[in-house]
């Protein structure tokens, strides 16, 4: 069995987690090529961010397991530019997909009432007012506490808890089969999710505000989590930066 994700601290300790249980291949890919993966059968399983469902496809969704956060994790911060006023533009860094785009806008509108202009990083940070970091980049540098944390000012923005991440398949036998086996997974993270951070080459600073954080981490969902979810992925739609609510099987 392939699980396929896009590799940060948090879907990798997810990932090593799930494998202890269930021993699948932890297959790498960027987040944007995950759902066609998925789709192409060339994975069995992945974890995508939610709102990548309104890419299209028919996909079955877990509904036990997931990654969910209230803000301390995060896998996306925003460096502002000192004494900028307004933000007419974003440049975009890192392994970014249509999820982590569409959340910045829908902040921003909710924020501010604008709808900045988004750009790709090209490597010239001199040119660079207002800087959108995906990835790890952002504890293993401790640049973190400087930016905007996106997941935390979505989980404000819309009052209710960001699911970061679904695990999905085109197979619901795949998902049953994973239930199965894998009934609980937090006792994992909580147990085990500070040794796991610590080899990820983090600071001791970042290390300590971690692992005291873990407890706003869960890799298991439950109803109340399922309607967050089915209220994510909705709200690009009611903001029209979509034509429609894309529909999937809960498993």
């Amino acid at each position: 069995m392939k699980l396929g994700i896009s590799p940060n601290l948090q879907t990798g300790m997810f990932a090593t987690f799930l494998k202890s249980k269930i021993n699948c291949e932890i297959v790498f890919m960027p987040v944007s090529k995950l759902s066609e993966a998925v789709r192409n059968r060339e994975l069995d399983l992945a974890l995508i961010p939610p709102l990548d469902l309104h890419n299209g496809g028919d996909f079955c969704v877990s509904g036990n397991l997931g990654i969910v956060s209230d803000g301390a994790f995060s896998n996306n911060f925003l460096y502002f530019k000192p004494g900028e006023q307004t933000v007419p533009k974003i440049t975009l860094k890192g392994d970014l997909s249509f999820h982590d785009i569409t959340l910045l806008r829908i902040v921003f509108r909710e924020l501010y009432g604008i709808d900045p202009e988004t750009e790709q990083y090209e490597g010239d940070i001199g040119k660079v007012n207002n800087l959108l970091v995906a990835g790890d980049d952002n504890y293993l540098t401790g640049r973190f506490e400087l930016g905007m944390n996106i997941v935390e000012e979505a989980v404000e923005c819309l009052n209710f808890p960001l699911i970061s991440y679904i695990l999905v398949s085109s197979v619901e036998e795949t998902l049953e089969a994973v239930h199965r086996k894998v009934r609980e997974l937090n006792d994992s993270l909580y147990e085990f999710g500070s040794d796991y951070i610590s080899t990820t080459g983090v600071s001791e600073r970042t290390l300590e505000y971690l692992s005291e954080n873990l407890h706003h981490l869960s890799f298991e969902l439950n109803d109340e989590i399922i309607e967050a979810l089915k209220s994510l992925i909705s709200t690009p739609y009611y903001f029209n930066l979509t034509e429609d609510i894309p529909e999937f099987t809960l498993v």
